[in-house]
């Protein structure tokens, strides 16, 4: 069961940008904002999570889930708690004590509520998101990788943002 504490690094001063936003006339309201910006929150925060693998000869399926409990952030804003997960079933093709390949089909999202500015909701800030698509994963002694493409079924944000057409996904680790 990962579980950590996130400590307030980062700079946090792209924030103070929403103390300070106009709209231009005739300019196209914009979808980026200092909230998307900053490197830092300004807050401790919790993260909670659970992994699950299991697996039956070949057939394998991973869950993972991972819940951010937010704190207090700087500059009076405060990001809302977060929720993801993803898993989904596989097969291994390739599986010896050397070496591991295999592919997944993988269902992933997230639910994030709206952030708070001066105690008011900032209301570009929800989003509750669903991907599927497939997972290649690979190991061979004390390498591992894996390649994944997240193709969107449901994007449903809470006003102008800028949210992603796909998410590719890429990993490796060597393990000591």
């Amino acid at each position: 069961m990962p579980t950590g504490l996130k400590f307030p690094t980062g700079d946090s001063s792209r924030i103070k940008e929403e103390f300070h936003e106009v709209n231009v006339p005739g300019a196209p309201e914009s979808g980026i904002h200092g909230h998307d910006l900053t490197l830092g929150t300004g807050s401790y925060d919790g993260i909670f999570g659970q992994q699950i693998p299991l697996r039956y000869r070949n057939f394998f399926v991973d869950e993972t889930i991972q819940f951010t409990l937010r704190g207090d952030g700087l500059h009076q804003y405060h990001f809302a708690n977060d929720l993801s997960w993803d898993g989904g079933p596989g097969y291994y093709f390739i599986r010896n004590p050397q070496t591991i390949a295999g592919l997944q089909f993988v269902i992933s999202g997230e639910h994030k509520d709206v952030d708070r500015f001066r105690g008011k909701p900032a209301e570009d800030t929800g989003i509750t998101s669903v991907f599927v698509g497939p997972r290649a994963v690979a190991s061979w002694r004390r390498w591992s990788a894996e390649l994944g493409v997240d193709l969107p079924v449901l994007i449903d944000n809470t006003a102008l943002q800028v949210v992603p057409d796909y998410r590719l996904r890429a990993g490796i680790s060597l393990q000591f």
